[in-house]
């Protein structure tokens, strides 16, 4: 199972790596659908605009439609011009200035022609001149009616224009043929004015024309400004620059309706990537198998002094994948940047479900370098996430209530914001402002770091933050998924009004005293050398729940009456005594415990010998020799270290009772035997308890016992009381009760 649990992170990983370019070779989107997800760039990418949109922007440009402005102001301006000259002409001729000198210098002023003095006397002598005038005008005003511009150059290549008349008409298109330009507004002036007056002396004719044709204007001028507009949109559109994508950065965000340019930097990101696909995916895979085989020889070889328990096991791997799937979701259906992702999620779960720092930080450690691989592959990201990991661990104390778990998450959060800060400055001008610290102003502070730093420093807090938060809601679901209580689930069970301790209290009085004496030792113990003392407090008080079944076959229990394995063969005495471990597994079940409280109750015996009973029955005459293990306990042998704690201090308080005279060198002995003793007999072997610990529970024992042993006052009533307390122990010293504590009666 844990081979194929790694297996599954192996490829979990490589697909969150993957994920992006597999959807576009594989189901790639076309223009007008929509983004099924935000896609970022998992390198640093960059995007030639001018190379993949230059193309669409000459088409746009092409494309585009200008913009005009009718101005009907030219038609009446002709006109008044042409009547102002014909009546400078009536003038000078009720003047008898006819010579031409006067119409010379008129002329050039308002019309900025050169007129000869012989061609002026001529007009001046010229009888039918307001004729002449008035059917050039005519002729003029025709040609006025088309749509003519001053420079052709806007509306090459165009099919159509659009004019914006006065209100109400407003803008109206048109096709591009219909506009002239003034070069060819004056040759039709030119055409039709001496094909309509040919017969007319040149001398006459040529200079009205020249004044006709300086009369004409443009009746369309280009709209500058709202033109200059739709050009600089569509090269906003079609941009001409090289854009550089950082790890993380968004390409196309989720839910867009895919575009032109949308699908060209798609594609170009994915060439690129097939080039740097066969490079990397290799090196990748390698990384994440070397990472997860040093991460399983930690715990299979190393075992960090035996703190590696089943649960560690199930926890730690499951819980890497469910991490991975929740960051790469959070990269594929937000547009935020990694920053903001509650990597501390993680160690908040294993905390919570597992108080075992080690097993949560080194899960955190190799968390952040899987997730690093999908995340941009950078240092920064790397630092960003072990940072905030490592603090989620080791500021993450025992918490009683949810509401603890706050304090920590603000932690994370400023401690986010700090690793921000860091990889925001801009690293180059910090040597410049140093010496001139004293006259640093905060504009000089703003320019020392990236102008994305607020926004990034607001979400990396958002982000350490609501980890927390995130890790208490979703606790039940990962509770019920892998059937693991959280610290906050336990602690309903260490409540003594529990109706089981009830039970235990009322059905087996002395098996309850029993438990509560076990409960203190084991925690003493359990805080010596680290162990979670709230599991083994837990598991001391329901270790022998199953004794309510027959309390009466349990030493403690039958005080002065009388033993009824006296009457009972070996065989069926061991059956009753190893069945209060099935017995109490059975009950603790039916009534809910956890199955971490029941493993407490299998393992806290092992695959032990009933000695007494074994002893019992190989002394007896019997016509076959007793099997040994008839008399075993099923097991399994303790697999933890708080397990294996609760089997020792099981022990040592049955023992010390039946200890005459308590010295501590009899304690000590008693406590020393009793280990060596499992130590021979393997029940420590799949626990890998170190000496070290079992120094600490020895001396821890030790001092606990003499502690709660200590000597009182004696009475009068009481030394009266001694000589037949004496000979009344005399009269039981045969009684195999008390020989029988370490067998669990």
């Amino acid at each position: 199972m844990r081979l194929f649990l790694n297996l599954v992170l192996v490829v979990v990983t490589l697909l969150a790596c993957y994920l992006e370019s597999f959807y576009l070779t594989v189901l790639p989107p076309h223009v007008g659908e929509i983004a099924p997800f935000t896609i970022r760039s998992q390198r640093t990418f960059k995007f030639d605009q001018e190379k993949a949109l230059g193309s669409y922007r000459k088409v746009a440009l092409s494309r585009y439609v200008p913009l005009y402005t009718y101005t009907p102001d030219g038609v009446s301006e002709g006109r008044k011009r042409i009547e102002a000259f014909n009546a400078m002409i009536s003038t000078l001729q009720d003047l008898h200035l006819t010579g031409g000198e006067e119409l010379v210098e008129y002329v050039h002023r308002e019309f900025d022609i050169e007129l000869s003095r012989g061609s002026a006397a001529k007009l001046l002598h010229y009888p039918k001149l307001n004729e002449v005038l008035n059917g050039m005008l005519t002729i003029e005003e025709s040609i006025l009616l088309s749509k003519i511009v001053r420079d052709p150059e806007p509306i090459k290549g165009k099919e159509s224009i659009e004019v914006s008349y006065p209100e109400p008409t407003g803008v109206v298109a048109h096709p591009a043929e219909e506009v002239i330009t003034l070069a060819e507004a004056k040759l039709k002036l030119r055409e039709k004015v001496k094909s309509l007056f040919w017969q007319l002396d040149d001398g006459i004719l040529n200079p009205l024309v020249e004044i006709s044709l300086a009369t004409i204007s443009p009746n369309l001028e280009f709209n500058q400004r709202e033109n200059k507009k739709r050009i600089e949109k569509i090269i906003q559109q079609y941009p001409s620059r090289v854009v550089t994508y950082r790890p993380g950065d968004v390409l196309v965000p989720m839910r867009k309706v895919l575009s032109d340019q949308d699908m060209l930097i798609l594609r170009a990101y994915l060439e690129e990537g097939r080039k740097d696909l066969f490079r990397t995916a290799p090196w990748i895979l390698m990384l994440t198998v070397l990472l997860l085989g040093l991460y399983e020889l930690f715990f299979v070889k190393i075992k960090w002094a035996g703190r590696r328990d089943k649960m560690a096991d199930r926890l730690r791997v499951p819980l890497l994948i469910i991490s991975i799937v929740i960051l790469k979701g959070f990269q594929l259906f937000t547009p935020f940047p990694m920053y903001a992702a509650p990597f501390a999620v993680l160690p908040f779960f294993l905390i919570l479900l597992h108080d075992e720092k080690i097993c949560a930080l080194s899960a955190t450690l190799i968390g952040a370098l899987l997730i690093t691989l999908f995340s941009g592959r950078t240092l920064n990201v790397l630092i960003f996430f072990t940072f905030g990991g490592t603090v989620a661990v080791l500021f993450s104390l025992r918490m009683r209530k949810r509401l603890h778990i706050m304090i920590p998450s603000l932690l994370v959060g400023i401690v986010n914001v700090v690793i921000i800060t860091v990889l925001s400055i801009k690293w180059e001008l910090v040597p410049g402002l140093v010496p001139n610290w004293q006259s640093i102003d905060v504009s000089s502070l703003i320019a020392a770091f990236d102008n994305s730093f607020p926004y990034s420093a607001g979400l990396a807090f958002l982000g350490g933050f609501i980890a927390g938060p995130v890790a208490i809601l979703f606790l039940p679901l990962i509770e019920l998924s892998f059937h693991v209580p959280s610290a906050f689930s336990l602690n309903r069970y260490a409540d003594l009004q529990h109706p089981l301790m009830k039970d235990l209290l009322t059905g087996a009085p002395a098996t309850y005293q029993h438990t509560m004496t076990v409960a203190y030792l084991a925690q003493a113990a359990g805080d010596a050398v680290g162990a979670n003392t709230t599991f083994l407090r837990i598991g001391a008080y329901y270790h022998d729940i199953g004794k309510i079944e027959n309390p009466e076959f349990f030493s403690e229990n039958q005080l002065d009456a009388d033993n009824p394995h006296d009457d009972l063969e070996p065989g069926k005495s061991a059956k009753l005594i190893i069945d209060h471990v099935k017995h109490g597994q059975a009950l603790g079940r039916a009534r809910g415990l956890p199955e971490i409280v029941v493993d407490f109750i299998a393992q806290h015996h092992g695959t032990q010998v009933v000695e007494f009973f074994y002893e019992k029955a190989v002394e007896g005459k019997q016509e076959f020799e007793p099997c040994k293990q008839d008399f075993r306990y099923p097991g399994p042998k303790p697999q933890s270290l708080e397990a294996a704690i609760l089997m020792i201090v099981d022990a040592v308080e049955a023992a010390s009772r039946s200890i005459r005279e308590p010295s501590p060198k009899k304690i000590e002995t008693m406590i020393r035997l009793l280990i060596v003793k499992r130590i021979a007999d393997g029940q420590l072997d799949e626990c890998n308890l170190s000496t070290r610990d079992l120094a600490k529970i020895v001396e821890t024992l030790l001092n606990s016992l003499m502690a709660s042993g200590h000597s009182r006052v004696v009475y009068p009533w009481q030394k009266r009381g001694t000589k037949a307390r004496l000979i009344k122990m005399q009269d039981k010293r045969n009684n195999p009760k008390l020989s029988s504590r370490l067998d669990g009666r």
